[in-house]
C-alpha cells in the first residue's frame, strides 16, 4: 500500500468520525470530557483547571482510538482472509451487499428524521452505547469500539472504499493497512473534538444535549441521501451484468471523484500529514506538561 492510498484511507476515517449515527453518542461523551462524570454538565468536578480537563480529553480520545483500531483491525483481518482465500467467490456478491446496505441506511435515515433518534428492532445496542462510559481506560476503549460499530451503518459508503482497497491488495499487510489508517483517521478527529469540548467547557455539552433531536434529524437527512447514493452505486455495478448501462455514469463520476482526491493527496498529502502529526504531538506534550503544573498548583 503506497502513501497516497494510506493518506486516502486516513482522510476517509477522519471524515467518517462525523457521522449521523455518532450523534447519538455525542452528548454523553462530551459530558464525560467536560465534567469527568456521566452526570449533567455543571457538576462540581466541572470546575477543574482547563489543562487537567484537556489532559482528560486527550486520554479519553486515545482510549477511544484504540477501540477504533481494535474494531477495524478485526475487520481488516476478516477481509484479509476474504482477499487471500475467497475473493473469486465473494466479489461477485459485494455489489448486492452494497445495494442492500444502501437501502438499510436510507430506512434508518427516515427513522431518524421522523423520531429524532434511532429506534426499532435491532437498535438496542446503539441505545446502550449512548450511555456514558466510566473513567477507566477499558470502559473508554469499549466506548470507542461501540462508536466504531454504531458508525458503520452511516458511513458504509466511505467504508466500502477501504474494503475495495483491501480486496485489491497483494498481501496481508497491505490488506490490513487501509483499515488501520481508517481507524487512525477517525481517532484523529475524535482527538480534535475532545480537545475542543474541553476548551469550550460545560456550555458545549449542555447545548449538544438540548439539541440532540435536531442534530439527529439533520443527520437522518444525510443518511437518506447517503443511502440513496450507495443503493444507486450498487445498482450501477449490478445492472451491466444484465446488459443495462443506464447508471454507468454513476461509476464514472465516482471514479473521477476518487481519482481527483487521490491526486490531491499525492501532491500535498505527505507534507501536510507530517505537519499535522508534529503539531498534534507538540500539542499533546503541552497538554500533559500543563496538566502536571496545574495539579502541583492545586495541591
Amino acid at each position: 500500500m503506497d502513501l497516497a492510498d494510506a493518506a486516502y484511507a486516513l482522510l476517509l476515517g477522519a471524515v467518517a468520525a462525523f457521522n449521523p449515527c455518532g450523534f447519538a453518542l455525542l452528548p454523553a461523551y462530551l459530558t464525560v470530557i467536560v465534567t469527568g462524570s456521566a452526570g449533567s454538565a455543571g457538576r462540581d468536578d466541572a470546575a477543574v483547571p482547563r489543562a487537567i480537563a484537556l489532559r482528560r480529553a486527550l486520554g479519553f480520545a486515545a482510549a477511544m482510538s484504540l477501540g477504533f483500531i481494535a474494531v477495524f483491525t478485526a475487520l481488516g483481518l476478516l477481509f484479509g482472509g476474504v482477499s487471500l482465500g475467497l475473493q473469486a467467490t465473494v466479489l461477485p456478491y459485494v455489489s448486492y451487499v452494497t445495494g442492500g446496505l444502501g437501502v438499510l441506511v436510507a430506512v434508518l435515515g427516515v427513522v431518524m428524521v421522523r423520531h429524532g433518534e434511532l429506534r426499532g428492532p435491532g437498535l438496542g445496542a446503539l441505545s446502550r452505547a449512548s450511555h456514558a462510559p466510566g473513567r477507566t481506560f477499558a470502559s473508554q476503549a469499549a466506548y470507542g469500539a461501540s462508536f466504531a460499530v454504531a458508525s458503520l451503518s452511516c458511513t458504509i459508503g466511505l467504508f466500502l472504499v477501504v474494503v475495495t482497497q483491501a480486496l485489491a491488495a497483494s498481501g496481508p499487510v497491505a490488506t490490513l493497512a487501509p483499515f488501520v489508517a481508517y481507524a487512525i483517521g477517525m481517532g484523529a478527529s475524535v482527538v480534535l473534538v475532545s480537545l475542543a469540548a474541553a476548551l469550550a467547557g460545560t456550555g458545549l455539552a449542555a447545548a449538544v444535549r438540548r439539541r440532540t433531536p435536531q442534530l439527529m434529524r439533520a443527520g437522518g437527512v444525510l443518511m437518506v441521501l447517503a443511502g440513496v447514493y450507495v443503493t444507486v452505486f450498487g445498482l450501477a455495478e449490478i445492472l451491466p451484468r444484465f446488459g443495462i448501462h443506464a447508471l454507468d455514469g454513476v461509476l464514472l463520476a465516482t471514479a473521477r471523484w476518487q481519482s481527483s482526491i487521490s491526486l490531491a493527496i499525492q501532491s500535498w498529502g505527505t507534507p501536510v500529514l507530517v505537519a499535522l502529526v508534529v503539531v498534534a504531538a507538540a500539542a499533546s506534550a503541552w497538554v500533559v506538561v500543563a496538566a502536571r503544573r496545574a495539579e502541583r498548583v492545586s495541591s
